[in-house]
């Protein structure tokens, strides 16, 4: 087995067996083969380069001495697995009280803290130096156990003076510029959690790829902010404008809420901007972040997986309308499915409800022509040229089919026959997703009966060496069931690894190769998998006669679907 190798490729130096236990414990329970070798390669100790981590934390002073324990442990167990904490505490009233909080939580924990008041310089020419890129010294643990605790005071180097800067995210954006560094995660703790989804009642995204949502969601946030300060009554009617001056408080601690969550994402965008493109953000809650098991603790799953809690591609049913085709359903598949969010009628106070990570993530382009012709695509075969095409007229997105193949060989490890695959699926496109320079695509087609077509992911594609990274796979998806939130289709053979991840996405699965009908049965390796939501066009998810007659219509066209590899 694999897992009984970690124990010998570990090389932590510790005056225990303390350290070893907890990384075999969290491993074994948590990761997978991929994970176990990322986090082995990267925070195994000896390294060349030491990894750190910025720990950002708001309203220490709120919390009691048990969960002030709590979050002492969860410092010590980021050592222990290798990540070095730099904490940093905001410009509030209670900043000194915190930092003597930190200062003790940091000694209980078997550690030294180290005060460095002026972490950010401002030069004679007006430009800032950060102590990590200009005395990085400081940061190589010559003195064991070291962890940093940041206030953020400027000196200015004209008046040899300092300054508290009141803002935050100026002072970490340029605190975190061009560190001389290995900072692998950015982390904030907080008392009211990751950035709302309206999706999931207000209880915290799972995910943001902040390349492509920051500027919505954004926005979002501060509509909802504007909204809360117009303080306009629903109408001139006094029960109405009693209602709102009784519920005034409630709406200021609302509004503060709203900034805090705005400065949050703020601080997210500025400060990975300014890290690796493979760092992580995460946001969550101090109570979150001081859970004792670890399988559970946000900072140690993230650390070790580079995931969150749950994955953000997980379909959210509504009111318990699971579809429950016996004949078609795996068994294992509905033990897969992860809690219904929609049926919370508020927020909840759990580490999954309460965390959001960041990446600063990948650019993602979608190409939606039916058809593909000299002027959208680039390496079109001689046979698909119309010569009578004006090449002046088109402006979009051209799909590059040689980039297109590459991705698809590397990450099936077959040769696609592209002259064959066009002459399928060319004017049956449904949609082209491509993630970033072709490191992720998801080509979706129309397929089955002419009056009635459905959408197939006809080919799912991430290279093998981003797999697992970036979360790739949760944006495709999720960008897929935004685009076709009725009905999305696909197919996966029996013996494929990925099947696991494919159950937790669909609402059903059935085996090409049983009776669909009529006698209708040839020996198939394929499954079918089955994602729609309750408005689609099956009229109601409880009505398993309608299902079970839809699914065997695709059923049919899906399992004769012709594959395009070279012999």
């Amino acid at each position: 087995m694999w897992r009984n190798v970690l124990a010998k490729e570990l090389k932590f130096e510790q005056p225990n067996m303390a350290s070893k236990k907890l990384i075999l414990s969290v491993l074994n329970s948590t990761a997978t083969k991929r994970e176990v070798r990322d986090y082995l390669k990267k925070y195994n100790n000896e390294p060349v380069i030491v990894n750190h981590c910025l720990l950002f934390i708001r309203g220490l002073h709120s919390i009691n001495e048990l969960t002030a324990r709590k979050l002492s442990g969860s410092i010590k167990r980021l050592r222990m697995l290798g990540l070095r904490p730099i904490c940093v505490i905001p410009p509030t009233p209670f900043m000194d009280k915190e930092a003597e909080m930190l200062d003790s939580m940091v000694t209980s924990a078997s550690l030294k803290p180290l005060h460095l008041r002026e972490a950010l310089t401002k030069t004679s020419s007006g430009t800032y130096k950060s102590i990590i890129s200009s005395n990085s010294r400081l940061f190589d643990d010559t003195i064991a156990g070291m962890v940093p605790i940041i206030k953020p005071y400027v000196y200015n180097e004209c008046d040899a003076s300092e300054y508290l800067s009141k803002d935050i995210v100026k002072f970490m954006s340029h605190f975190s510029k061009d560190s001389s560094l290995l900072i692998d995660k950015f982390f904030i703790l907080n008392t009211i959690g990751g950035t709302p989804s309206l999706e999931r009642n207000d209880n915290a995204h799972v995910f943001i790829n902040l390349s492509q949502e920051f500027g919505t969601l954004k926005k979002n946030l501060t509509d909802q902010l504007y909204n809360l300060q117009l303080r306009q009554p629903d109408s001139s009617n006094l029960v109405d404008r009693m209602r709102l001056h009784i519920y005034d408080d409630m709406i200021t601690h609302k509004e503060e809420e709203l900034k805090e969550h705005i400065e949050d994402m703020e601080l997210m965008n500025n400060v990975l901007s300014n890290l690796s493109t493979g760092s992580t953000g995460l946001v969550t809650t101090i109570k979150s972040a001081s859970v004792f098991k670890d399988t559970k603790n946000p900072l140690l799953y993230n650390l070790l997986t580079d995931r969150s809690l749950i994955s953000s591609s997980l379909p959210r049913f509504k009111n318990n309308k699971q579809i429950k085709v016996q004949t078609a359903i795996l068994d294992e598949h509905e033990e897969q499915h992860e809690p219904n969010f929609s049926n919370f009628p508020n927020k909840l106070k759990d580490a999954v409800f309460d965390t959001t990570v960041f990446k600063k993530g990948v650019d993602i382009k979608i190409f939606n022509s039916k058809s593909l012709n000299q002027n959208n695509s680039v390496g079109l075969p001689n046979e698909f040229i119309d010569k009578d095409t004006n090449l002046s007229t088109y402006t979009g997105l051209k799909l590059d089919l040689t980039k297109m193949k590459n991705i698809l060989d590397k990450s099936f490890n077959r040769s696609l026959d592209l002259s064959h695959y066009l002459r399928r699926i060319n004017n049956n496109i449904a949609s082209v997703i491509i993630i970033g320079d072709y490191e992720g695509i998801a080509i979706l087609t129309y397929e089955g009966p002419t009056e009635k077509p459905f959408v197939y992911l006809d080919k799912f594609a991430v290279l093998p060496q981003l797999k697992g990274s970036l979360g790739i796979s949760d944006i495709i998806f999720n960008l897929m069931f935004k685009q076709f939130p009725k009905e999305v289709l696909w197919r996966s053979r029996k013996d494929n690894v990925v099947n696991k991840w494919y159950f937790q996405r669909s609402v059903s699965v059935v085996d090409l190769s049983s009776d669909l009908g009529g006698n209708d049965q040839v020996n198939s390796n394929f499954k079918m998998f089955y994602y729609g939501d309750d408005n689609s066009d099956l009229e109601s998810f409880g009505n398993k006669d309608i299902l079970q007659k839809r699914l065997t219509e695709f059923a049919k066209y899906i399992r004769d679907i012709k594959p395009s590899w070279e012999k």
